[in-house]
């Protein structure tokens, strides 16, 4: 009884390491792409970029946020920050969302499959930020 008492104690130990790690993965993946569109905005060609994106998103995925947002359980107002990478090309590689909840999951799924224009260079990060209307 106490080898199986002492497995299962151990094996829930595991279970909790692996679970920290696997969070302190996703803070460090944040923090990454963070501060690649932090660079990327200190450029000239960055800044232009970033322009061009800010006009081009409300058209392109607007009605896709507002579809997300009827169907997602209401939540509060705070902001919503996007982290995309892109290839050269402007596809979406990969989506990052901050916070994690229901709309911010489905508005990730609404850009997984997007394309923007081409970036100055490949696996390039943009931060598109919201703020919902309250």
């Amino acid at each position: 009884m106490t080898t199986i008492c002492l497995r299962i104690s151990a094996f829930l130990c595991l279970c909790l390491v692996c679970a920290s790690l696997s969070f302190a993965a996703d803070k460090k993946q944040l923090s990454d792409a963070l501060a690649a569109v932090d660079a990327n905005l200190k450029t000239a060609a960055g800044k232009q970029y970033d322009e061009k994106i800010g006009q081009e998103f409300s058209p392109k995925y607007l009605p896709s946020l507002k579809q997300c947002k009827q169907s997602s359980p209401p939540t509060n107002s705070d902001p919503l920050d996007m982290l995309v990478k892109l290839d050269a090309a402007g596809k979406v590689q990969e989506v990052l969302v901050y916070p994690d909840n229901p709309f911010n999951n489905c508005a990730r799924t609404a850009l997984q499959s997007g394309q923007f224009s081409a970036p100055p260079r490949g696996d390039y990060w943009i931060n598109i930020h919201l703020q919902p209307k309250r």
